[in-house]
């Protein structure tokens, strides 16, 4: 029995940001449609446990091979070719750097050749690979002066893939300036089944995502700021929860620390990487959901800055949330303000959005309605049927 194998890259695995979901996601699929499937990466393997219990994923088939894309030259001593490169040496007098970039070359050659298709995450720069299909994924909206764009060398490297597959329209728009080849517009895949709303809600307003400063900044001290602001009006007791990843302890980590210090004496609870059944219980009985990725950002000249889609929303959407969050970048896809959560771009409109939900049952009702069926859209059963429609596309 032939056995097809796949291969999936992402340099910030470990991060475990919704890229990384997204691509674990690629992965489970693959290998539950009978793919042996490998990930290149060399850093500690311990994440993909915690992304299994994290993502709620089923990776226990996946394997973890050398990373051969971000590979040290050194390990390359021992390949095959070594005549071949000597005197390439000796008729050109290339320096060491320019052997040790044949090198480099010959086995991403030789090691991606072997795979049937290779799902590549792009830091903005596309790359040689010699899979039988190749697919290049675009999570992040770059702009041309923010990566080492050639034209010419980029239209030649865009006949290696068969397609290029990006998270949302807002992603795709800037994408297609960059990338000689039509881009798709492929969603993330959300679990919205394993999402439900609990029979009875609490007034809590929530806002999940990781705790770090790092690319698309969740901006959680712009929603520590704006409840701060809002609960002296407030009729009945509610509180705000923050929850999300660390990719260093606790106590290293000088965002949360100043989190901390900012939501001092005002009902606000931070929970660091929490478990995914206790993350789901959280969406559940909460009420509303903020987000502030994007705030005050450019999104044409700093498009990289805002959330270039939104998996949270989602979740927080299949569990009865309605969510306030920011207008820009990919989410006004999924959000349409008053038909299934609103669209702020100042403080003050999050404050009174928020302020008139609290008060008003009926309107909570009838978004939480319309936030859940929306949500469906975005479902993990619809992502891989989609997805296996490109991969077996001839």
């Amino acid at each position: 029995m032939n056995t097809h194998r796949a291969a999936i890259y992402d340099p910030y695995l470990d991060t475990l940001g919704g890229g990384e979901r997204y691509c674990l996601s690629v992965a489970e699929i693959l290998s539950k449609h009978g793919y042996l499937v490998d990930i290149f990466w060399s850093g500690k393997k311990s994440f993909l446990e915690k992304a299994e219990k994290r993502f709620s994923l089923d990776l226990k088939d996946i394997n973890i091979v050398p990373d051969v894309f971000g590979i040290e030259p050194s390990i390359l001593e021992n390949i095959e070719n070594k005549k071949i490169l000597k005197r390439l040496i000796k008729k050109t007098h290339y320096p060491l750097k320019h052997l040790n970039k044949i090198k480099d070359f010959i086995q991403k050659y030789k090691t991606t050749r072997q795979y049937d298709l290779l799902f590549f995450l792009s830091d903005g720069s596309i790359p040689f690979i010699f899979a039988k299909k190749n697919i290049l994924h675009i999570q992040v909206p770059f702009l041309k002066k923010n990566i080492n764009y050639n034209p010419y060398l980029n239209f030649v490297k865009s006949k290696i893939f068969s397609n290029i597959i990006c998270n949302s329209k807002f992603t795709a728009k800037f994408s297609q300036k960059i990338f000689p080849k039509n881009v798709e517009v492929l969603y993330p895949p959300v679990d919205v089944s394993k999402f439900h709303p609990a029979d009875k809600k609490e007034n809590i307003i929530l806002s999940v995502g990781r705790f770090d400063n790092i690319l698309n900044a969740k901006r959680q001290e712009i929603l520590i700021k704006a409840f701060k602001k809002l609960y002296p009006q407030l009729q009945s007791k509610w509180k705000l929860i923050l929850a999300g990843g660390s990719m260093v302890e606790e106590e290293k980590n000088t965002y949360l620390s100043y989190l901390k210090k900012e939501a001092k004496d005002f009902p606000v609870e931070i929970i660091v990487n929490p478990p995914f059944e206790e993350l789901k219980k959280i969406y559940s009985i909460s009420k509303i959901y903020w987000h502030a990725a994007g705030y005050q950002v450019k999104e044409n000249k700093n498009p990289e800055s805002t959330e270039h889609f939104g998996m949270t929303i989602v979740e927080a959407m299949a569990s009865g949330l309605i969510p306030i969050v920011v207008n820009k970048g990919g989410i006004p896809e999924i959000i349409k303000n008053d038909h299934n959560g609103y669209l702020w771009d100042k403080i003050s409109q999050l404050v009174d959005y928020t302020l008139s939900l609290s008060k008003d049952t009926q309107k909570l009702e009838e978004l939480k309605n319309e936030a859940i069926k929306d949500s469906l859209i975005y479902s993990k059963e619809n992502f891989e049927k989609q997805f296996l429609s490109i991969i077996n596309k001839k």
